[in-house]
């Protein structure tokens, strides 16, 4: 979802039982959002741009993960499952983030505000974790992190990081999920290998 500074090119089509909503822009700029097709629960929003060469570049995942791989037989260190993990999935009503395995007491969390880089700042007392988060669904309609929108609590080692979408990022989102259902297609032969690369990556 991003602001109409020009006509991309747009092409929805169902896949596994996701609604996939692929959009192109003149420089290269692409974004893959992909929905459950029963419900409209927005799953993964992926952006990536290419480099000043041309070369196409790492998919950047906005919300959900980046599907997981067996580590290779040449990778000597594998991260531990121990180590914090940070995803988005949000809600109809807010944007949501959980960091999972931090096994801390409640209350060496603070959360705050950074208004100069925009960005929700995720750290504890004992200086053992540090976090900032950026939220591009304000920057795209020109909206300011408000402090009085956070929310957040830690439960089962796990810190669940809430803020309240305002109403026009809400209306956006129906819009976007209403274009992309009018643009979804049948999937014809020649983007079924584009399909397979878009889930994949």
């Amino acid at each position: 979802m991003t602001s109409a500074d020009e006509d991309p090119e747009k092409v929805a089509f169902i896949k596994d039982s996701r609604r996939i909503f692929h959009i192109q822009w003149k420089d290269g700029r692409e974004m893959v959002e992909e929905y459950d097709a029963k419900t409209d629960e927005l799953l993964v929003r992926k952006v990536r741009q290419k480099s000043r060469l041309g070369a196409e570049g790492k998919w950047e995942y906005e919300i959900g993960m980046p599907p997981s791989r067996p580590p290779a037989e040449t990778e000597l260190l594998v991260p531990s499952s121990n180590n914090p993990i940070f995803s988005r999935k949000d809600t109809q009503d807010c944007f949501q983030w959980r960091i999972r395995n931090l096994s801390f007491p409640s209350d060496v969390f603070s959360l705050s505000i950074d208004d100069e880089t925009q960005q929700i700042l995720v750290k504890t007392s004992n200086k053992k974790y540090y976090k900032r988060i950026s939220v591009p669904d304000l920057a795209r309609v020109s909206l300011p992190l408000d402090p009085s929108r956070l929310e957040w609590k830690h439960m089962h080692n796990t810190l669940i990081i809430s803020y309240r979408k305002p109403t026009e990022v809400r209306m956006m989102e129906a819009r976007h999920r209403r274009e992309a259902k009018e643009r979804t297609v049948k999937v014809p032969p020649m983007f079924e290998e584009m399909a397979k690369a878009l889930k994949q990556h």
